[in-house]
């Protein structure tokens, strides 16, 4: 009686985050069109840079929500820890695109607070399931996640102290390009399975491709090993 309600439970709360998240991702909608696309105050470059970076910050928090997703899926809630994790996050999602809509860089504030939560998020799932079979995901998450969220806010304080203006199409740019390397580097050594619970691949990489520059990175690091 007790598991079927945890699980009752359990199915209740990822509902009320996954209704959470529509919710943000249908305000990002919204806010882009509202303030970019019918804007009568912007240039066509600037809306181009703006949307730009609305893509990239809209592909970047639905790729890290399907991922926590499937993840909670295969380890669900055993407290409520990961679930207000994911309320804060979600939190967080909505401020770095509400930044982006009005090409403000401190919206890398708000994606390294997401990246920061998103390792305590995967060490609360190991201290819940310490034998997982989704642990070595979960390790990255920790190590990758808090390497480019300092790298985050270490970019954001160069721009606040150095640049300190709207974000042109060439610096969204750069910013869409930073965003691809991360998502490239946590897929890099990270076996996915076929279809959709694979989840969102790498931009313009498909599977098989991935699965070959993966083969190729772990046979070069063997080798340097044996050197």
């Amino acid at each position: 009686m007790s598991e079927k309600l945890e699980e009752k439970m359990s199915g209740a709360l990822l509902a009320f985050v996954d209704f959470l998240y529509a919710v943000v991702f249908g305000l990002i909608v919204a806010e882009t069109f509202h303030k970019v696309v019918f804007s009568e105050k912007k240039s066509y470059l600037d809306k181009t840079s703006a949307l730009l970076l609305v893509v990239g910050v809209f592909y970047f928090l639905m790729w890290d929500w399907l991922h926590g997703r499937l993840l909670t899926l295969k380890n669900p809630y055993k407290s409520y820890r990961r679930f207000f994790v994911e309320l804060i996050i979600a939190f967080c999602g909505y401020g770095a695109a509400y930044a982006v809509v009005h090409a403000k860089a401190s919206f890398l504030i708000y994606i390294a607070l997401i990246l920061f939560l998103g390792a305590r998020w995967a060490k609360d799932t190991l201290k819940e399931y310490p034998e997982s079979k989704d642990r070595f995901e979960l390790y990255i998450i920790q190590s990758h996640q808090i390497v480019h969220a300092t790298l985050g806010l270490f970019a954001f304080g160069i721009w606040y102290l150095f640049v300190r203006t709207e974000i042109t199409l060439v610096e969204a740019g750069y910013f869409i390009l930073f965003g691809w390397i991360f998502v490239f580097q946590y897929e890099l050594f990270i076996p996915r399975l076929k279809g959709i619970i694979a989840g969102p691949c790498v931009p313009f990489v498909n599977k098989k491709r991935m699965d070959k520059i993966r083969s190729f990175m772990l046979k070069l690091l063997r080798y340097l090993r044996k050197r």
